[in-house]
């Protein structure tokens, strides 16, 4: 396949064997390159299998919570999890997201505060759970633009047809952007919007 010299430089996917530079798609490629094994979790089949589940989880989780009206604390755990998996590879997390994300390529610092800035809203929204209308108004706008920003990054680069890896869980586990990652968003900006006129 033809690789970008450049990009591959940039996110260190090279490598050198006597004497001759080999550029990378991605580190699964280079591993096996390498003859590394590759984690569980960071294996293709994995990332295939993985959104799915995912989506089934965000789907009942959403609606479960909606039903026995603890959305609040759902909001809050979501974000918070998610905030984690991207602060475990913070640096590779920051490259990942200005590849799709809008603010993220436009605004200077932005992809590095992100996980930062979802580890607060989670926490906002498990407060709110116990401390109601804690300025909840502000905390579903946010949350709503992000979000919804969010979602049409991700729709630009799915209509291109392009391939990259989501960051919504970091780049430790190798996950393809996919249509789960725009469920993902939706049922947050949903979510958010039920907070605001419902």
């Amino acid at each position: 396949m033809s690789i970008d010299i450049n990009k591959a430089k940039k996110k260190n996917l090279t490598t050198s064997k006597d004497g001759k530079d080999y550029y990378f798609c991605s580190n699964t490629c280079k591993d096996k390159f390498s003859g590394k094994p590759t984690p569980w979790y960071q294996s293709e089949g994995f990332g295939k299998a993985f959104p799915w589940i995912l989506a089934i989880i965000l789907i009942l989780g959403t609606g479960l919570s909606i039903m026995f009206n603890f959305m609040l604390l759902y909001m809050g755990i979501f974000f918070i999890i998610f905030s984690l998996f991207k602060m475990i590879d913070w640096k590779g997390f920051t490259v990942a997201f200005k590849e799709y994300d809008i603010p993220a390529k436009l605004i200077p610092g932005y992809s590095e505060v992100y996980p930062a800035l979802e580890f607060i809203i989670g926490v906002l929204f498990i407060v709110n759970f116990y401390i109601e209308g804690f300025y909840i108004v502000p905390l579903a706008w946010v949350t709503l633009v992000i979000m919804a920003v969010g979602a049409i990054g991700v729709s630009i680069k799915l209509l291109k047809n392009e391939k990259f890896q989501c960051a919504c869980l970091g780049t430790k586990i190798k996950v393809p952007l996919t249509k789960v990652t725009l469920l993902e968003n939706i049922l947050m900006v949903a979510m958010a919007v039920k907070l605001l006129f419902f």
